[in-house]
């Protein structure tokens, strides 16, 4: 009777054991997988606030570099956006670098966009044109093999931020022919350039 006990053990734990492990293992991912993606939405919107900090976007310098230039504004998204985006999903804005598990299995890339709307109105032509910034940051988390057959394809980690801000001054510069033609007046340029936003 006792080697029938403990050859039941046997086959109940050499059944339950691999379940149990599969079962352990996929908690597991799917924990880094939502510890990731909270780490990206902070990721986004860290670079969004932080970035802008030190930025020219709404400066004077701004206004001068585009009407030197005499083209179009550039550079509406400051560059440490996606240093900053990036930075802080690795960790390394903390000081410290995060280990492999807190990590992407993919180099992560962030961007950052900004699209105007304009729109008739009667007020004040500042107000006619708004911008929406959109950040993006995203990587890869791979399945392990063992889930793969399960669970089927890798995880890929994202988020967007996108909100909508008043237009820079050089945009209202480039979009509205008078404002630039009353702003080159008062700074003493030649700006010949003007869009269609």
């Amino acid at each position: 009777m006792m080697h029938a006990q403990r050859g039941q053990a046997l086959i109940e734990t050499a059944v339950f054991l691999p379940i149990a492990l599969v079962l352990m293992f996929a908690v597991l991912y799917f924990a880094r997988f939502g510890i990731l993606e909270e780490r990206a939405q902070s990721a986004v919107r860290y670079g969004a606030t932080v970035s802008y900090e030190g930025s020219a976007t709404y400066g004077a310098a701004q206004l001068y570099s585009t009407i030197a230039a005499n083209a179009a504004p550039t550079n509406l998204c400051p560059a440490a956006v996606v240093t900053d985006t990036l930075s802080t999903l690795n960790g390394s804005r903390s000081g410290s670098v995060a280990q492999g598990f807190w990590k992407t299995d993919s180099v992560p890339a962030a961007t950052c966009t900004i699209t105007t709307a304009g729109f008739t109105a009667v007020s004040t032509d500042a107000y006619r044109y708004l911008s929406v910034t959109t950040h993006n940051v995203s990587g890869t988390l791979v399945l392990p093999s063992y889930l793969t057959a399960t669970l089927g394809a890798n995880g890929t980690v994202s988020a967007t931020l996108g909100y909508v801000h008043t237009a820079s001054p050089a945009l209202i510069m480039y979009c509205t022919s008078h404002v630039g033609a009353s702003v080159v007046a008062a700074l003493g340029g030649t700006y010949t350039v003007h869009g269609n936003c």
